[in-house]
This record gives structure tokens, C-alpha cells and sequence, in this order.
């Protein structure tokens, strides 16, 4: 057992350096804290060098972090020292994974992100930390990684569990699909678009979870993770989904952000979504909005029903589409991109 005189004159003798030093040893008394989970509070403000490089041999660099600061800010710290930050963004967690030297071996991922720094040295974590940056792309509002860099659209499609049988990949506002098996040149962070209306594909099995019991509060919650804004609305016995601030093109549209505003039948899920209501006032440049219907009032605002619905050869799959992938649907409405009637 360590007695108090002996961690009193460690100390001492350690002084202040062992903060700037990233080969020093951690003082006993923190070692001996973490025992407790409880940091001295002498030790309380104090911030410490660290090193970090890209895993497993980018070059090392230095930067400090306090005690106190959890493992996933110190991750964040060291990311944006290296010039290349984490994905996904904040709030999400990052799929990147978290290293740390041991001797000459790099230790497995970091798990516990959310514990203090201080403690995670005293279990054993050295101050040689390696971030090992995934080959992260996404689609639609959900991160992953990409199989390989030269990885088709209908392998990555599959590999986000989405079937090429029913869905095609798009660049960001673009309005033809990319080609099934053409191989892509992927680079970290590249974002595309998934959407219901292509016309190619072939009996490839999806590796997604099936969907087809969650609710619609759980779909507007996951949506609203992401950082689209949506948001549930009652009239009566009727649910709607306002989406708000979309991006659409403009020209042709009067603006550059659109609401909608998505009925959900009562079976939703096995009740699929259909169309949508675009928030008005609104304008497009032929002087009309395109496949416009009647007009109803929710909220002490106007809303135009637009005809926009699924092509016969890809109807609403429960175990496929949610209210994500409905969303995007309906925004390849304003980039007269699929299905057009």
C-alpha cells in the first residue's frame, strides 16, 4: 500500500515537469486516485502535453489537454491538431477509432470516451495517442465505411444496407443516377444521395436490419440526430412531419430552402409515406409549381400538395424506406431528378 508521506515527497521530487514531459511517468497520487475515481483537486487545473499522429506512422505532433477533459474531447483535440477532423461531425459519435502506444504495439480502439483523461492515464494509457482515420462517406443523413476507395455504387449502396434493387446513388444535386457498376474514386468524406427511382438493379440482398415496427416519433427522432429539423404536427386524428430548410436549387426556385410538410397514415410504417406539401409562400421560375394539387392551411400557414409519388417498379417497402429516405425522395422533386409524375 502506498502511504500518504510517500506520494507527498514523489511529488515533490516530480514537481510540474511530468506535465510537459510525454515519456514521464504519472505521478503516484493520480495513479493512486484513480483507485478512488477521484482526481486531488491540486491536480484539478492543470493541463497536459500529449502527443498524437495519424495511425499506425503518420509523425507525431504535441498539444495539450486538461486533466479533466473526457477522452472524446481529447480525440477531438488531437483531430483537429492533425488538420483533419473526426466523422462524423458532433453531436454524432465518430467512427474514427482511438489508439494509444504501448511500447512498440499500438493498443485496440478506446472505448470509454466518456471518462476523464486523468483517469484513463492512470488505468495504463500512455500520452502517445494514434488516430485511426475509417474511409468514411455518407449517404443521405447516415455515415459509414465505404468498402474499399474504388468501391461501385451498388456495392456501397449494399454495404449501407440499402438494395441496389431498390435504390440509386447520386452525387449531391445531381440529376441522373451513377452508373450501377462503375467503380468510384472515394475520398474521405465525400457525401451522396440514395433515392427510390432508378431503373437498374439486380436480386442483391440488403445487410440492413429490417425495418418495418418503429414508430414515427422514433423516425422524426433519428432524423432530427442528424441535424435535419423535423418535427411532428397534429390536426385531429392526422399526423404530418414538417421538414424544415431543405436545399433546392434556385434558380429555378424562388429560394435556396424549402419546408415540407408529410402526411403518415395511421398503419405507418406498413402504411407507406406518399407525396408531400410544400410550404408556401414559394415560388418557381415558370411562374407555377410544378405538379401542384389542392391547397390546405395547418399551423396559420398555406400548404400546396405536389404529386410526387413512387415509381410502380419501387413502391414503399417497410423493411426498406422510413422517413429518411422519403425525405430525400422528395427532394429530387426540386431537382426534377426520377420519377416526374
Amino acid at each position: 500500500m502506498i502511504k500518504e508521506d510517500d506520494l507527498t515527497l514523489a511529488d515533490k521530487k516530480l514537481g510540474n515537469d511530468w506535465l510537459e514531459d510525454v515519456d514521464a511517468d504519472v505521478p503516484a497520487d493520480v495513479v493512486a486516485g484513480g483507485a478512488e475515481g477521484k482526481l486531488d483537486s491540486k491536480h484539478k487545473d492543470k493541463k497536459i502535453e500529449l502527443g498524437v499522429r495519424s495511425w499506425p506512422d503518420g509523425r507525431e505532433k504535441h498539444f495539450k489537454a486538461q486533466l479533466t477533459d473526457d477522452v472524446g474531447e481529447v480525440f477531438v483535440k488531437g483531430a483537429a491538431v492533425l488538420g483533419e477532423p473526426l466523422l462524423p461531425p458532433a453531436p454524432q459519435a465518430p467512427l474514427d477509432l482511438l489508439r494509444f502506444l504501448k511500447g512498440r504495439d499500438w493498443s485496440e480502439p478506446l472505448t470509454n470516451l466518456e471518462q476523464p483523461l486523468w483517469l484513463a492515464l492512470a488505468h495504463g494509457v500512455s500520452r502517445h495517442l494514434g488516430i485511426e482515420y475509417k474511409l468514411l462517406v455518407k449517404i443521405n443523413t447516415r455515415w459509414g465505411i465505404a468498402p474499399s476507395a474504388t468501391a461501385t455504387p451498388r456495392e456501397l449502396l449494399t454495404a449501407f444496407g440499402m438494395s441496389p434493387q431498390e435504390f440509386s446513388l447520386y452525387k449531391l444535386d445531381a440529376v441522373e443516377p451513377l452508373p450501377p457498376d462503375t467503380p468510384l474514386s472515394l475520398q474521405r468524406g465525400d457525401c451522396f444521395e440514395a433515392q427510390k427511382d432508378g431503373k437498374y438493379g439486380a436480386a442483391v440482398l440488403a445487410g440492413r436490419l429490417p425495418r418495418g415496427s418503429q414508430t414515427i416519433e422514433e423516425d422524426a427522432e433519428a432524423v432530427n440526430e442528424t441535424g435535419v429539423t423535423a418535427r411532428l404536427i397534429s390536426v385531429g386524428a392526422q399526423k404530418y412531419v414538417e421538414v424544415r430548410d431543405i436545399i433546392v436549387p434556385s434558380p429555378p426556385w424562388g429560394c435556396g430552402k424549402v419546408d415540407i410538410l408529410i402526411a403518415v397514415p395511421a398503419t405507418y410504417p406498413s402504411g407507406g409515406l406518399d407525396a408531400f406539401y410544400l410550404g408556401l409562400p414559394f415560388t418557381h421560375s415558370s411562374g407555377s409549381i410544378p405538379n401542384q394539387q389542392q391547397t390546405m392551411s395547418v399551423e396559420e400557414r398555406n400548404w400546396v400538395l405536389v404529386s410526387w409519388h413512387y415509381h410502380e417498379s419501387r413502391p414503399w417497402n417497410p423493411l426498406q424506406d422510413d422517413l429518411t429516405t422519403h425525405i430525400q425522395h422528395c427532394r429530387g422533386y426540386f431537382l426534377c431528378r426520377g420519377v416526374r409524375q
